[in-house]
C-alpha cells in the first residue's frame, strides 16, 4: 500500500482521458491503443494550462518513457526533464528511468 500526504484537491490537475487510454492499452496492448494513449498523454500536457490546472504527477515521465522505448532518445529525455521541473522530488525515480534506459544501451 502507498500512501501519501498531500493537500491538492482533485481539481488541482487535468487528466482528461488519461484513465480511458490507458486501461484501453493496458488490456488491450497494440500499437493502436499505444498511440491512443500516447495522443493523450500529449493531450493533458497541452490542455492542462489552458484549464488553469496543472499537468499531473508523472505524466511527462511516462511520455517520455514511451519515446525512450521508442527510441527518440532527445525528445524523451525532454520529457523527463519537464518531469523533475514539475516535480523535483521525482528527481530519484527520473535518474532510475535514465540509468535503466542507459545500460540497455550498452
Amino acid at each position: 500500500m502507498i500512501v501519501g500526504c498531500g493537500t491538492t484537491s482533485k481539481d488541482t490537475f487535468y487528466w482528461g482521458n488519461y484513465s480511458t487510454t490507458l486501461y484501453d492499452y493496458k488490456k488491450n496492448p497494440d500499437e493502436k491503443t499505444l498511440e491512443a494513449h500516447k495522443k493523450e498523454l500529449l493531450s493533458v500536457m497541452e490542455n492542462s494550462g489552458k484549464k488553469n490546472k496543472i499537468v499531473p504527477p508523472g505524466v511527462n515521465a511516462e511520455y517520455g518513457y514511451l519515446l525512450l522505448k521508442e527510441g527518440q532518445e532527445n525528445e524523451g529525455f525532454e520529457y523527463l526533464a519537464k518531469e523533475i521541473e514539475l516535480y523535483p522530488e521525482s528527481i530519484v525515480f527520473i535518474s532510475r528511468i535514465k540509468d535503466e534506459y542507459n545500460k540497455g544501451k550498452q
